[in-house]
């Protein structure tokens, strides 16, 4: 066995097939790729890379596995690749449709892995086994590393959570036949630090106004890039960042000239959750990247210079659907902790929207009326309020279970996927209402929709 020294877990064992991964090609690439992208330039101590990152979803992945009896080695060596496809800057540059666990599977394939079952080892990071949900899940060892990691490196202490009691509350449970990963009553305060934990980091950290500009400008270095020709998307699973500082510098790229020198752009207009009603919530959780760039353009053509839109990402918040095993039977999170409940609300309320342009530029841009000429373009935007689970709910008025919901879902020719990846953006733009009565979800329609 050989020793690894980690700044978050101490030593961290591999063993010699383990080591042969660690020193492919492919897996020490990450060492140049930067776990939180651009956020050094606001925490200059951010430097900590995907490398160790996948270190430590091992070394937490193992100790769940130990905890619960699931195969260990299947479960450590999945852990340890399930990051090889990311792009430089990590979850920055996936742009254009780069899908870093698509490229992660390509490489899988491709690698020499004699001694471990490539098939099983994509079964597991398509999270179709026990192993696979301890690896990403609802409570997994991915989400525990990185907040763990980012805190200790961007030198905040929001991140922190009870990790040895997490896995001593770590247990496993029958449920029509299939076993899941649940987490006993007494570890009930431990994941509700890890709620905590996540919206701090969150707030603080992944969504601070000077980190998301920067993010912004380098999505838009690499994007001009791959319009130009200059880049294929496919190039980015290959390059670190070091490969792509090189090569937008030498493309003269004005956006990264601007970041080298940190001049970086100014937010002029924010968006807040509560200033947009439910539809207008609608229509920009479902632009897409090609409508978000064509707006650019149409904002370049009125104002004359760049103005970039950020619609950040909607919050997952898989932690609420954590199972809490108890004497009195197994309930969601949700159903047995008030804070979890208060928490959902307040993660919602970090979203918004920015707008952003050269800080040279604002004062011209503000004297010029900018937010009515900017709000009269955004009131263009020709996209219809259009939802197979609404239309369900327009016939029903109200369903009681997200199972049956599900079920009259399918019927209509719907998939689980797109259900539940659907229903979660009407909840979150308040469209569809949810409500949580005697162990039962219970959906409506919000007023704004016209019966």
């Amino acid at each position: 066995m050989k020793v690894i020294r980690d700044s978050i877990h101490k030593d961290i064992y591999v063993n010699e097939d383990e080591l042969k991964v660690i020193d492919s090609e492919e897996f020490q690439r990450l060492r140049n790729i930067k776990q939180t992208g651009l956020t050094y330039l606001v925490y200059p101590s951010a430097n900590h890379t995907r490398f160790e990152h996948s270190l430590g979803t091992m070394f937490i992945a193992s100790k769940i596995a130990e905890k619960i009896n699931a195969d260990v080695e299947l479960t450590r060596i999945s852990a340890l690749l399930h990051d090889i496809g990311h792009p430089p800057f990590s979850h920055t540059l996936e742009i254009c449709n780069y899908n870093h666990e698509y490229f992660g599977k390509k490489k899988i394939k491709q690698m020499d892995l004699n001694n471990f079952s490539k098939s099983e080892i994509i079964k597991t990071l398509n999270r179709k086994n026990l192993e696979g949900k301890i690896i990403s899940g609802d409570v997994d060892a991915d989400r525990m590393d990185y907040l763990l990691r980012d805190s200790y490196h961007t030198g905040t202490a929001y991140g922190m959570i009870d990790l040895p009691r997490i896995l001593r509350s770590i247990t496993t449970f029958e449920s029509f036949g299939k076993v899941k990963i649940g987490i006993l009553k007494k570890g009930i305060q431990a994941i509700e630090s890890l709620l905590v934990a996540r919206h701090q980091m969150y707030s603080a950290v992944y969504m601070h106004p000077t980190v998301r500009i920067a993010d912004t400008m380098i999505k838009r270095a690499v994007t001009k890039e791959i319009q130009e020709k200059n880049l294929d998307i496919k190039d980015l699973a290959n390059m670190d960042d070091i490969a792509l500082v090189s090569f937008l510098r030498i493309s003269e790229n004005y956006l990264m000239e601007r970041i080298d020198k940190r001049d970086l752009y100014k937010n002029i207009i924010t968006y807040d959750y509560s200033s947009l009603n439910p539809i207008e919530k609608w229509i920009f959780v479902n632009l897409d990247e090609k409508q978000i760039l064509s707006l650019e353009s149409r904002f370049y053509e009125e104002f004359g210079c760049d103005i970039f839109i950020d619609i950040y990402p909607i919050p997952r918040m898989e932690e609420h659907n954590v199972y809490i095993i108890s004497d009195d039977g197994v309930k969601r999170l949700d159903e047995v902790s008030p804070l979890a409940q208060s928490l959902k609300p307040s993660e919602m309320r970090l979203w918004n929207i920015s707008i952003y342009a050269p800080k040279e530029k604002i004062k011209e841009l503000k004297g010029n009326n900018i937010k009515d000429r900017i709000n009269k373009i955004l009131n263009e935007l020709d996209v219809k309020v259009e939802s197979k689970l609404i239309e369900i709910l327009k016939e029903y008025g109200t369903i009681t279970g997200k199972g049956r919901f599900l079920e009259i879902a399918k019927e209509r020719g719907i998939s689980p996927k797109e259900f539940y990846n659907e229903l979660h953006k009407l909840i979150f733009c308040g469209l569809i209402k949810e409500r949580f009565n005697r162990r039962k979800y219970i959906y409506c329609l919000n007023n704004f929709i016209k019966l």
